[in-house]
């Protein structure tokens, strides 16, 4: 059975660092920072990001994000792959939970979802 958690978070600690520029053109950069979960997931996160800001139009990016705390009540943590991308209205986060992530009692733990700027969506299921 598909279960959906809901909440917030808050990303917190950002720490990017240029990795390739060309001025008037597209650049990269690497980041990391650390994310407060509140509502059915209640823990914290930090994630590691790949940045491209093109010279026109929106920041896009991926990454991986470590969450440890209680998901409805079951502890452990998991792994989330992440994509989107970043404009003027704010972050437009994909996420997915990385098949085999999940440990102690979230074990067996598959679901997608993502996040518009703080409000967050967890459709899961735990096997």
């Amino acid at each position: 059975m598909t279960t959906t958690a809901k909440g917030t978070l808050d990303v917190t600690d950002w720490v990017e660092a240029s990795v390739a520029e060309a001025e008037g053109q597209s650049k990269q950069a690497t980041a990391h920072s650390q994310a407060a979960f509140s509502g059915d997931l209640q823990g914290r996160g930090r994630c590691d990001w790949l940045l491209v800001y093109p010279a026109e139009g929106p920041a896009r990016f991926v990454g991986t994000q470590r969450f440890e705390g209680e998901l409805e009540g079951r502890k452990g943590s998991f792994v989330l792959q992440l994509q989107g991308t970043f404009d003027a209205t704010g972050a437009h986060v994909t996420w997915e939970v990385v098949p085999g992530s999940g440990s102690s009692e979230l074990a067996g733990l598959g679901g997608t979802g993502g996040y518009e700027n703080a409000d967050y969506t967890l459709e899961f299921t735990l096997g």
